[in-house]
């Protein structure tokens, strides 16, 4: 194999992910790079590439079986970094980990809770937590940490079932988990599959009115099943939501054009969303997938077993799909988006089960953000944090006016 053409661990590309991962897509729709764990594999960047991979069965999440690098399986990976054997089989039933009819499985399982009747329902309740928060900001806040992260957890926790002096603790577990450092995430998943064991038992001897209560009901789920659920629908739930945005505010704040086009035309509002999770979302790569049998993708040939990278931020601004892919154009989505194929939130089977969820909590949060604070702007220059996993943090402090 030749010398990776791109590194993605590029300072250039790691100060500023969504213009970064942007400008990987001139080294072509598919490339040999250096991924970020530092090994090298396929980097996927073209908006049709990259919608192919993730929707083909045989780009595979698990690398289990599969010749050279993906010989290594997760699991090896994860005991190599300390991880103890029996956390694994709460890993192991994640659905970020799942392929295949084991995957479906357990995303029926609580797909029913997310559907668009379902989460309309839900309006009136995520419209009083943001007053409420909005209600609690001072002359400068912290978006992120005093208004985004604050709104996700109340929302997804309440879907859920967790109880309201618990989620410090979520929220506290998801900063050690998404920083990445190994020594604090051992003892934090135990601290977590322990507490959600606990949380079942207690939804199992006192049901509620909550989506937990409704899975631990359901045949055919084991307690790691429900534990499993549980730990991705807390986590995704708030993490990248809090981080869609705050990303989005900050790209309204620096688009006077934009954000006076919803002023006059507030019914734009569900566009602005899709356009702002297309230009400026908050996970520009998606999870590492693994070939299981060679094929031929963007002329590039790839062979069983190689590392695949999808990089969904470069592929939403592909100027081979996209007729404003540069720039936000919230009109244009809303009268040509449906037909442009963003991947802002995923594709094929693992496409984001939140999605209406988090289109609601979007246009509600940031619609009532800037009519309550019709001028609020940065403080400063936005800092950006690189995450693992292709995720960022926008250190965003505002002045609210």
């Amino acid at each position: 194999m030749s010398e990776p053409v791109v590194d993605v661990r590029d300072p250039a590309v790691l100060a500023d992910p969504i213009r970064g991962y942007d400008r990987v897509l001139a080294a072509g729709p598919v490339c040999w790079a250096r991924l970020p764990d530092g090994g090298e594999g396929w980097l996927v960047t073209g908006s049709a590439e990259v919608r192919a991979v993730l929707a083909d069965p045989a780009v595979r999440n698990d690398p289990a079986g599969l010749p050279g690098r993906g010989a290594q399986t997760q699991e090896e990976a994860l005991l190599a970094l300390g991880t103890p054997p029996e956390h694994l089989p709460y890993l192991r039933a994640s659905l970020l980990s799942l392929d295949g009819a084991e995957h479906t499985r357990l995303r029926r399982s609580i797909s029913h809770a997310f559907g668009a009747n379902r989460v309309a329902t839900l309006r009136p309740r995520v419209q009083q937590i943001v007053d409420e928060l909005l209600d609690g900001l001072g002359a400068t806040a912290n978006l992120l940490d005093e208004y985004a992260y604050p709104l996700a957890m109340a929302v997804v926790c309440e879907l859920v079932g967790v109880p309201k002096p618990d989620w410090a603790a979520w929220w506290r577990w998801g900063k050690v988990l998404v920083d990445g450092d190994p020594a604090r995430i051992t003892p934090t998943l135990g601290e977590m599959f322990a507490y959600c064991h606990d949380l079942v038992d207690r939804r199992r001897a006192d049901p509620r009115e909550d989506l937990l209560s409704e899975v631990v009901a359901q045949d055919g789920l084991t307690d790691v099943d429900t534990v499993a659920l549980v730990v991705f629908l807390v986590l995704a739930g708030h993490e990248t939501m809090a981080h869609m945005l705050s990303n989005a505010a900050l790209a309204l704040m620096r688009d006077p054009a934009q954000l006076a086009l919803l002023r006059t035309e507030p019914e734009l509002w569900p566009a602005a969303v899709r356009e702002l999770v297309r230009t400026d979302g908050p996970v520009q790569l998606a999870r590492l997938r693994y070939a299981a049998t060679d094929m031929v993708l963007g002329g590039a040939r790839i062979r069983a077993g190689d590392p695949v990278q999808a990089v969904l931020g470069a592929a939403n601004r592909d100027p081979a799909q996209f007729a404003c892919p540069h720039t936000t154009d919230i009109r244009h989505q809303a009268e040509h988006g449906g037909r442009e194929g963003s991947v802002g939130f995923g594709w094929g089977p693992h496409f984001c089960l939140g999605v209406a969820l988090a289109k609601l909590e979007a246009e509600v949060a940031l619609r009532s953000l800037f009519e309550r604070f019709p001028a609020v702007e940065p403080v400063g220059e936005p800092e950006w944090v690189p995450l693992p996993r292709g995720r960022h943090r926008v250190a965003l402090e505002v002045r609210l006016r």
